[in-house]
């Protein structure tokens, strides 16, 4: 039913922008007539949270808060990508729209380690996969063993078979690099040729296997030698595997360069959201010291200790003002009322001419009232935008008008053209955005989504 709606109200064809547009809207709209309650009693498979998850790709809704930290390089690889508002700059590596992390599930040795990528075998193109293993600093053993020399040689394999795994015919090399003994950090492997045999036959994925040798040959695994393990270090740490895919989507990426008009827009529409929430903040505390005052009043006419509840409702008075004193009225500030009232009629006659006129407003895409801020790992939530408003004629350019909507314009000015409406307020540029995110398997996932938030609008 809303798939019939919302391909009414926004078109067949409609932008991925005006289709989130129109399912939060009939969320909205739905709940404030039967509630939150009666929504999910009555429509739960069909309703608007549904086929938002549709819009972002997600086949499944984690059903669960995640409190642990992501990889560390995932969080590197987001922001290095990304700015503001989850707006995205450039392409991933390897040109990937999908990074996928994966998390060690069980291995049978400290070097071994096994990933279960079968359910990602349908979901795009395999551009590249890495295993990346933090290397710890050397920590000297109680017992005598002998130190490395200075470079160490590490190689990752494939493993055939488990009988086998220690023998060089149950083993497959993928990748080696000769590293220093002494030095700690990421150390990253290519192994895209173990993933793909994996997504071909699941029945043969016995996972990794990590060795560290002397140039001599000799093993140089112990205390001095050591890397993070998934059970016994910070999860940021945590041994992955990570996968870089490419999904069978048209795509129409289009990035953000800092120094872009509309991008600045955006950027300061957020720093006034957020200057916003310190405000809703400051004043929430300023009612909780107006609360402790009562309290504080009805304490003494209880009988109650005056200077131990007195202590408390000045605490509570200098941390909602923050140490600011309070600051003297101007004596010029009665005289500019006239010109501030001015002013005011003037902003609010813009804004009305503006809302009647095509022109972009706000509309933000708040993942923790939506309730995914459980899973989901920034942003929080993004400004979409929406274009409303008319086209009437004449079009200026400040409307920015293709020359279809001009003509179409025209024609409904002349009435020449039977049922010819006024062209459509639509957006014409459309920014990417990224998504970094748990899904239900503990997977951190970087995706990145197309025509996402509406940076221009004009008549179409």
């Amino acid at each position: 039913m809303e798939n019939v709606v919302c391909d009414r109200l926004t078109g067949a064809r409609s932008s991925t922008i005006a289709r989130i547009w129109c399912a939060m809207f009939l969320y909205i709209m739905v709940t404030r007539i039967v509630g939150v309650d009666g929504l999910t009693k009555r429509s739960r498979p069909t309703d608007a949270i549904d086929r938002l998850s549709k819009v972002f790709g997600i086949s499944k809704i984690p059903a669960r808060i995640f409190h642990r930290s992501p990889p560390q390089y995932m969080t590197e690889l987001y922001n290095s990508i990304t700015e503001t508002g989850g707006l995205t700059t450039k392409a991933g590596p390897y040109n990937a729209d999908v990074v996928r992390s994966f998390p060690d599930k069980d291995s049978v040795h400290r070097m071994h380690f096994h990933y279960n990528v079968s359910q990602y075998g349908e979901e795009g193109s395999l551009l590249e996969a890495e295993f990346h293993i933090f290397k710890m600093k050397p920590r000297p053993s109680e017992e005598a063993e002998m130190k490395p020399t200075h470079l160490i040689e590490m190689k990752i394999y494939q493993v055939l078979s488990m009988e086998e795994m220690f023998q060089p015919k149950g083993l497959r090399l993928l990748d080696a690099r000769r590293v220093s003994a002494h030095v700690h950090g990421w150390q990253k492997f290519r192994v895209k040729r173990a993933v793909e045999a994996w997504l071909n036959d699941t029945t043969t994925n016995f996972g990794l296997l990590v060795t560290t040798t002397s140039l001599h040959g000799h093993h140089v695994n112990g205390s001095y030698i050591r890397f993070a393990q998934r059970n016994e270090h910070h999860d940021s740490k945590q041994p992955i595997l990570v996968v870089f895919t490419e999904e069978h989507l048209q795509r129409h990426p289009n990035f953000i360069k800092p120094e872009d008009a509309e991008y600045l827009e955006i950027k300061r529409d957020i720093e006034a959201r957020e200057q916003e929430k310190v405000r809703r903040k400051e004043l929430m505390m300023r009612r909780k010291a107006l609360r402790f005052l009562n309290e504080g009043h009805r304490a003494r006419m209880m009988g109650m200790n005056p200077a131990q509840e007195d202590s408390r409702i000045m605490s509570a008075l200098k941390q909602s003002q923050g140490g600011r004193g309070r600051t003297k009225r101007s004596t010029g500030q009665s005289s500019r009322k006239g010109n501030g009232r001015k002013k005011r009629t003037f902003d609010m006659i813009s804004r009305y001419r503006n809302r009647r006129t095509c022109s972009k407003q706000q509309m933000y895409v708040d993942f923790d009232e939506i309730g995914w801020s459980g899973w989901i790992i920034s942003p929080k939530g993004y400004n979409a935008y929406h274009c409303t408003g008319e086209c009437p004629f004449p079009l200026g350019q400040s409307q920015k008008p293709t020359n279809h909507a001009t003509v179409q314009s025209i024609v409904h000015a002349l009435r020449v053209g039977k049922d010819v409406g006024t062209p459509c307020c639509v957006p014409n540029k459309l920014y990417s955005i990224s998504l970094l995110y748990f899904d239900d398997d503990e997977n951190v996932i970087l995706k990145q989504y197309d025509d996402m938030v509406a940076a221009t609008c004009g008549c179409h």
